[in-house]
């Protein structure tokens, strides 16, 4: 299982539907979306609405299932580097809260598809910078200095309430906070559609290595040779990268809780006509159900 939490629906939406999330319908304080394995939350704006969140969460999840789950914090972020581009994504790998001055170092544990890193930090406003230094403040905007640009890079509002929840109850190396540039702080917020733009550009090589075994579970529970002998089954039925990543992470969880059954086997198909896109996926699907009784 996994988490990953979101400010804005905005940015959830292409993981929502990459995953076949459906709406909980018994919603606590934030809307959640799930699968049978994932929960996706959004908790609206600000670190104090992102740090509840993750305790609301937790309280749902056993800490044996804690164990084995990743959770992430993704959305957008700004940035006063002209250098960076927008649409590209980093992982925090130094965290700062403004208004406390406390710091956090997420652990990267695995090497992630994507390899960008920077220094982010949360504010309690949204942030605007002027680089030439002449415009005015924007109303509820906390306009940075230039001196002040000089140590800050991506800027966020959720991060550290998330962080410091999150480390509460999950291990150091279950956390992550990944962020997509939407904005040199000029001032202005990205609208829904442009949100959902850069979230999706970035969604595949994450998805894969959200849906990734933690390197210790595979070497325990899911040696090699069994682990190519799934992935060869799901290769003939033509299953995605995404969906074999899916596949694998099922078949360790279905062998961590029932430890002495057989794993069950897909559908296969009754000809050997190369199976339509459709076809595939029911298959796949319908694999997953058996293997999440």
């Amino acid at each position: 299982m996994g988490v990953i939490t979101f400010a804005l629906i905005s940015e959830a939406k292409p993981w929502i539907r990459a995953l076949g999330a459906k709406p909980d319908r018994t919603q606590g304080r934030f809307r959640y979306f799930r699968t049978p394995e994932h929960i996706l939350a959004v908790t609206g704006v600000g670190k104090l609405a992102a740090a509840l969140a993750v305790g609301e969460i937790s309280h749902q999840i056993s800490k044996e299932e804690r164990k084995h789950e990743r959770i992430w914090n993704l959305g957008i972020a700004g940035t006063t580097s002209f250098e960076k581009s927008l649409g590209d994504f980093f992982w925090a790998n130094r965290l700062t809260d403004d208004s406390t001055k406390k710091e956090y170092f997420p652990e990267r544990i695995e090497s992630f598809s994507l390899k960008g890193e920077a220094h982010l930090t949360t504010f309690d406003r949204p942030v605007s910078f002027s680089k030439t230094g002449e415009t005015k403040p924007l109303t509820n905007f906390r306009e940075l200095t230039q001196a002040e640009t000089k140590s800050v890079d991506l800027v966020d509002m959720e991060a550290s309430g998330f962080f410091e929840a999150a480390g509460l109850y999950f291990e150091l190396e279950q956390i992550q906070i990944g962020k997509i540039i939407s904005d040199h702080l000029e001032g202005t917020f990205c609208t829904e559609d442009k949100v959902t733009g850069y979230m999706e550009k970035s969604l595949e090589p994450l998805l894969s290595d959200f849906l990734k075994p933690f390197p210790w579970e595979t070497k325990e529970t899911l040696p090699l040779p069994e682990k190519t002998q799934w992935r060869e089954i799901g290769t003939s039925l033509h299953f995605t990268e995404s969906m074999l990543v899916e596949l694998e992470k099922t078949i360790l969880y279905f062998k961590l809780r029932h430890p002495d059954s057989e794993i069950p086997l897909p559908s296969f198909p009754k000809n050997d006509k190369k199976l339509e896109k459709q076809k595939s996926k029911e298959i796949f699907q319908n694999w997953l159900e058996k293997l999440l009784v």
